[in-house]
């Protein structure tokens, strides 16, 4: 051989060339599940911490509304018992005077108009658009439910009170939180096996090769079908 030919050249082995290609691949998609894996944690505990707030705004409203309910209550019960007092007393009235007894009836009539006024200082303290009128014409009662849910389409123009929302949406974050994570396993055991048929320089690279592989396209696969769920509204 001639002092003045040049050295053989190596071939480049290709197959190592595919694979670092392919380490760089899903090293990038590590690195991309990793960080949506840590948003959804994050929105999760923030949605959780949302609900507990909520939760919370809804107690203080609802303690609020049953205290006026409370109030309401007794000053309907002061208002129906001094009424019912009233037509009981003046039906006395009428007795005596009939009965020719004037002076029992003229204290019966005082008495019966100091129960009127009761009754009418009472209806004073009560919501009155939410008495519920009987059959005959007379207030029966008064409508807690409509109150409380009046009060609480109020308070929700101003604080967030739907706890179940926010809870389901952590539900949602936590459970999107855990499936990234999974999957992050799933692609950090590709690139282990992608690593292998790297440093391998036998045979059995090709089945750390085929096995990384298979991992990366099984994870894709249920990323597309998970997706196509989600789209069609299945999920």
């Amino acid at each position: 051989m001639s002092e003045n030919s040049e050295p053989a050249k190596e071939k480049p082995d290709r197959l190592s060339t595919i694979i670092t290609v392919l380490i760089a691949l899903v090293s990038t998609v590590i690195a991309l599940v990793a960080s949506q894996s840590a948003v959804a944690a994050g929105n999760a505990t923030e949605a959780q911490h949302n609900g507990v707030l909520a939760k919370i705004n809804l107690e203080r409203v609802d303690g609020g509304t049953w205290a006026q309910v409370a109030r309401n209550q007794r000053a309907f019960s002061d208002y129906r018992f001094n009424r019912d007092l009233y037509f009981l007393t003046f039906d006395y009235v009428t007795e005596a005077e009939a009965s020719g007894n004037a002076a029992l009836g003229t204290a019966l009539r005082l008495e019966a108009a100091g129960q009127l006024e009761d009754s009418n200082n009472a209806y004073r303290y009560i919501d009155t658009g939410y008495l519920i009128t009987g059959e005959s014409g007379e207030y029966v009662g008064f409508d807690e439910a409509t109150y409380l849910s009046d009060r609480r389409q109020s308070a929700a123009v101003t604080v967030d009170i739907d706890f179940e929302d926010d809870f389901a949406d952590a539900a949602r974050w936590r459970t999107e939180a855990l499936s990234l994570g999974a999957s992050l396993f799933a692609w950090f055991l590709s690139l282990a096996f992608l690593t292998w048929a790297e440093i391998t320089k036998t045979a059995l690279r090709w089945v750390w090769l085929v096995a990384g592989l298979l991992v990366a396209v099984a994870i894709t696969a249920v990323y597309a079908i998970s997706g196509v769920i989600g789209m069609m509204g299945l999920g």
